[in-house]
């Protein structure tokens, strides 16, 4: 009888725990779920983003279009929707629940042929940090960059018209005579009237003095990544979205973003960490004008998307992985996208900063490492190895438009007297880093190195400006996390004392030839041109010394 009793016992024992689980267990597991529709179709959507707004708690969802997120608990919870060509959109709820079906609306693709473009000053309205920040960088001034003009038809400068000037001396002046400078450079007007030249310098447009504006970049809705080497917003290529209103749509990279204020609705696009860049940041020359930019025969001019695509960087598994959003629009301290009073809360570094910089001394600074194995002394001989690692670029260095050029000098003295040693090796700085006084910054011929990307035309001759080149005649530039070694030989000189070898890695923004010939004494943009400037007639990158002691009497 006290078995059957204790039995009995157990069997209601486990009765109410599993009573007990079952209670408990919505609370252990709750959720929010549901379904992501096509608001005209109704058709499932998958592989939408579905987020827990201004958190990191996101879920992707199925081919059916249903979602799960793991929210324990919570009420007025604001979940968000995003695909891309789609409109952003969200629902309250709480948490648990179930069946919470979000709506997503195509975003229109008939365009507004006359649509007038925000102006910066209009977008700052709400959103001032950014605007502040953008009216400092390098894109709100590329559509007066003056080197552009020198290039292009020679009056951005008084020496402009020095060197190569596009309309007068391309190949291609009179069969293509306005070029595809404006497709990055004045994308507004190029938008509106594809394939026109740059404005009149003397009489810039509102549009043009714009830059690369806010809408230029936040109405990309698709670019076509089979065709990056065509230069800028080229129609065909970048896919612009221009509605009318009340539809305006304006893209990020959120996807947790829900506005909808008729002149602004938010839509994903994830190109925009990356592939947007190469808009104008990856192309080539259309070598046979037939409007065609990927065929054979091609030179590719600005590299640096391409060079980035081939790194673990673009790899998102990665742990190293990094977009050109992550390092050149790094994280801010400011928790409000807007100044909105219902914009969401974020955290520090979601929101990023708009100054897009790319060739500052902070950069330049951090980009590689120099090392020089510690001098060895053989005979007579003193022989140095040094070594460029990329380390901190995602792309090669330098990159970009083709005259730009790094040097590394290497050079070798007896502290005492200071007199320098001779330089035996055949490793030499080319032409290209200055024929002429060195202390002037002529560095052709001196111990070192010029690393640059150097086109030739159709006669072979170099460098050639890309829109006229036909090949590369040499490209030893730093890819990503490569190393390049040199090695350098030295005469010690009569007599003893204590040596010292030194190691520069200097950035230009030109090759000297080019800047001389232009007589340039600033950059584009208006600020001095350290390429002319002692003491390092470029931007001092990297500087390493080690010593060596020459016993008495070696000769």
């Amino acid at each position: 009888m006290r078995h059957e009793n204790q039995s009995m016992r157990n069997v209601m024992f486990s009765y109410r725990s599993l009573v007990l689980l079952a209670v408990l267990a919505p609370s252990a597991h709750a959720q929010i779920s549901g379904q992501v529709l096509d608001s005209l179709s109704l058709a499932p959507i998958g592989g939408a983003l579905v987020t827990l707004q201004a958190t990191t708690t996101r879920t992707t969802t199925a081919a059916d279009g249903t979602y799960t997120l793991p929210i324990a608990s919570g009420a007025n919870l604001t979940i968000v929707a995003a695909n891309k060509g789609h409109y952003n959109a969200s629902i309250s709820t709480s948490a648990p629940s179930t069946g919470n079906q979000i709506l997503l609306e195509a975003v229109p693709t008939m365009d507004n042929g006359a649509y007038p473009f925000l102006t910066p000053t209009n977008c700052g309205m709400c959103h001032y940090d950014q605007l502040a920040e953008w009216i400092a960088s390098p894109m709100a001034e590329a559509g007066q960059n003056t080197w552009v003009y020198d290039v292009y038809n020679g009056l951005g400068s008084p020496g402009g018209l020095g060197g190569f000037v596009y309309t007068r001396d391309s190949v291609f002046a009179a069969t293509n005579p306005n070029s595809e400078c404006a497709a990055c450079h004045q994308p507004e007007p190029w938008i509106m009237s594809p394939g026109r030249a740059l404005e009149d310098i003397s009489q810039l447009s509102a549009s043009a003095m714009h830059g690369i504006s806010c809408e230029v970049c936040h109405k990309i809705a698709h670019i076509d990544e089979s065709k990056l080497n065509f230069p800028g917003i080229f129609p065909g290529v970048v896919e612009f979205s221009q509605p009318y209103s009340p539809d305006q749509v304006e893209y990020g990279v959120f996807g947790d973003s829900d506005i909808n204020m008729g002149w602004m609705r938010s839509s994903y696009q994830p190109q925009l960490t990356a592939t947007m860049c190469a808009a104008c940041h990856q192309d080539s020359n259309d070598h046979d004008e037939d409007g065609d930019f990927e065929d054979a025969g091609g030179v590719i001019s600005e590299p640096t998307y391409y060079e980035w695509l081939a790194t673990p960087y673009a790899d998102p598994a990665d742990p190293r992985a990094a977009t050109c959003v992550t390092c050149h629009m790094p994280g801010t301290d400011a928790t409000k996208a807007s100044s909105l009073p219902f914009a969401p809360t974020r955290q520090a570094g979601q929101i990023r900063e708009h100054r897009i910089v790319g060739t500052t001394p902070e950069f330049l600074e951090n980009s590689c490492e120099l090392k020089v194995r510690p001098a060895r002394q053989v005979g007579r001989y003193l022989n140095v190895d040094v070594f460029v690692t990329n380390t901190g670029a995602g792309h090669h260095v330098p990159t970009g438009v083709t005259v730009r050029n790094m040097i590394l000098l290497v050079e070798a003295w007896r502290i005492s007297d200071g007199q320098k040693l001779k330089s035996v090796g055949s490793q030499m700085v080319h032409d290209l880093g200055g024929i002429g006084d060195p202390a002037l910054g002529y560095y052709a011929g001196l111990p070192g190195k010029l690393f640059a990307k150097v086109n030739h035309d159709a006669a072979g001759n170099g460098p050639t400006f890309y829109t006229d080149a036909t090949g590369i005649l040499w490209d030893n530039r730093i890819p990503a996390l490569a190393t390049d070694e040199s090695a350098y030989r030295f005469v010690v000189p009569p007599g003893s004392g204590e040596l010292r070898v030194r190691a520069r890695l200097i950035y230009r923004r030109a090759f000297r030839s080019f800047v001389d010939a232009k007589q340039w004494t600033t950059t584009g943009h208006g600020q001095p041109l350290e390429d002319i400037a002692a003491p390092y007639y470029g931007h001092l990158m990297e500087e390493e010394e080690v010593r060596l002691n020459v016993p008495t009497g070696v000769r």
